[in-house]
């Protein structure tokens, strides 16, 4: 089993082959279904707090088509979460037993941990679950709820070193992961932090604090290092190419943290992931980024460093904000956070 830079490496690397860049390219191997854009955590970092699309949890009966469509089609890779936490759905374990019938090859998760209880865990593992990433993002219970929003640090850790020490009665490997958002506030943690965490599982590994896809960049100046990040160079985006994102609401969207769905291509609810995939606004969508041609949507102020007000590429599926008020918005809260600590 790959460990999980390996994975982020295949998965986000912009250096790719010379025909990996097509307006039709074929249908991914890998899925991301986002069960829930809810989230029991408020992550200073993150966006999710500040969303404005109403909480939604998928139909089980159409998260069922879609992946038996994505199997048939060849997909063999799934991953039950994206802007929200999949723990929140009562029917991950179901979801995860359904995905292996199925014959998915890798089942994968990432969560805060708080709602992983021993019992939640342990049925969701047994259904087969082959990857389990948790997010802590901080070295100590103090600085854990200041990051997180909540006072979850002893419970988190409870739950890790539960899994931990399960899977080793399993007659199959199961991955255990921990990643780890560096920000100013536990940036002097991160040492002490890894010497505590890795004897628990496979690799720890840290990432600097971004702008969550170009939603959280006002606030991101004030969590790391004061500056926005650099566009990315001539560099194009891989995510639209190489996964299927689905959301809560059954839309395929280019992104896996499109809180807004901005960036929606087409309603599963009246397209096969073929026929989403093919649609026109999918390949226009693909085109824009061959093209470098992002001004004016999300990807611009993500990919390219700009804080433009952008419209939506599906209108009647988006929850619409002003975007220069919501960085304004998302900068002063989290100066309001820090100020607190």
């Amino acid at each position: 089993m790959k460990k999980l830079s390996e994975r982020d490496q295949d998965q986000y690397s912009t250096d790719r082959v010379s025909d990996f860049y097509k307006v039709d390219v074929g249908l991914p191997k890998n899925m991301m279904v986002e069960l829930s854009n809810a989230c029991n955590h408020a992550c200073i970092f993150c966006a999710n707090p500040h969303m404005t699309r109403k909480a939604k949890r998928i139909s089980g009966e159409l998260l069922y088509r879609v992946m038996q469509e994505a199997r048939q089609e060849g997909v063999d890779e799934i991953g039950f979460y994206t802007t929200g936490d999949p723990f929140i759905h009562k029917d991950l374990d179901k979801f995860t037993l359904r995905a292996k019938e199925l014959g998915f090859r890798y089942v994968y998760i990432s969560t805060n941990g708080a709602l992983a209880t021993p019992d939640r865990a342990k049925v969701v593992i047994d259904a087969g679950m082959d990857s389990i990433k948790f997010s802590i993002n901080a070295g100590s219970r103090e600085t854990y709820k200041l990051i997180h929003g909540e006072d979850d640090w002893d419970a988190v850790i409870m739950h890790l070193k539960f899994i931990s020490e399960y899977r080793k009665s399993l007659a199959r490997p199961m991955a255990l992961f921990v990643t780890c958002v560096i920000t100013n506030p536990m940036r002097h943690e991160v040492d002490a932090f890894r010497t505590f965490i890795t004897p628990y599982v496979d690799e720890v590994t840290f990432v600097e604090c971004g702008i969550q896809s170009g939603q959280m960049t006002s606030a991101q100046a004030l969590l790391s290092g004061g500056t926005t990040p650099p566009a990315l160079n001539d560099s194009i985006c891989p995510m639209p190419f190489n996964r299927l994102h689905i959301t809560c609401e059954g839309y395929l969207t280019l992104c896996c943290v499109d809180y807004q769905n901005y960036l929606t291509v087409a309603d599963l609810k009246h397209q096969s992931i073929r026929e989403a995939w093919d649609s026109e606004p999918a390949r226009d969508a693909r085109r824009r980024h061959i093209d470098r041609d992002l001004a004016g949507i999300l990807c611009g102020n993500c990919w390219q460093g700009r804080i433009d007000q952008i419209q939506p590429l599906n209108l009647d599926h988006a929850t619409v904000v002003d975007f220069p008020e919501f960085y304004a918005k998302t900068a002063n809260k989290t100066t309001i956070r820090l100020q607190l600590k």
